[in-house]
């Protein structure tokens, strides 16, 4: 390995900003992952709990205050949202999602959350803005496994909803390759909404 990368702050960390689901719609997504995988015999890949990944990317261990900072700016700008989920969609021949309905707030904030490009330029690793996420059933399946399971999706009807109040930002390294949760955002609406005692219904 590079020496230079040995230096204090130039470790690279791997970043992903997660839109969580409802605690409900978690269970409900966990269930239908772990029943797809356990019929088909597939191994169960999910080491974190279902969520909406609308920012991929590396930067330098020494850029993540300005990086926290930032990405905070953009949540104290923002206003809580609702999502719609609605029935399953694929990308033959590897990969099924639930689709994302809702696609007006996420281009929103994606867009804000460019201010950190500058923050992630790390050679050969450009980060992912995701301003049409999709919340991930069954990937980097092989062909005959992503036919038997879309049989099972293709017909089947499922919606979901839940307000968006904060964004999660997960980190991992070579030194740590799991991710664990770093900081959470919460949108400057959903802040008031606590203080004030109320909730969005």
């Amino acid at each position: 390995m590079s020496t230079t990368l040995l230096m204090p702050g130039y470790k690279v960390c791997q970043y992903r900003l997660i839109i969580p689901l409802s605690e409900a719609l978690q269970e409900t997504v966990t269930n239908i992952r772990k029943a797809l995988h356990d019929k088909y015999r597939v191994p169960f890949p999910f080491h974190l709990k279902p969520g909406l990944t609308i920012l991929q990317c590396h930067a330098y261990e020494g850029m993540e205050t300005k990086l926290v900072e930032r990405i905070q700016g953009v949540a104290g700008r923002s206003a809580a949202f609702k999502v719609e989920l609605q029935n399953f969609t694929a990308y033959p021949s590897h990969s099924i999602y639930i689709h994302v309905a809702t696609r007006s707030p996420f281009n929103e904030l994606v867009k804000e959350l460019k201010v950190v490009r500058s923050l992630t330029r790390v050679p050969d690793n450009d980060p992912q803005f995701i301003k049409e996420p999709q919340l991930v059933v069954a990937q980097k399946l092989k062909p005959f496994q992503f036919t038997r399971m879309w049989m099972d999706c293709e017909h089947t009807l499922f919606t979901g909803r839940f307000t968006v109040e904060h964004m999660l930002l997960m980190k991992r390294s070579e030194t740590n390759p799991r991710y664990e949760l770093l900081r959470q955002f919460d949108f400057a609406s959903a802040a008031l909404c606590i203080k004030q005692g109320t909730l969005f219904g």
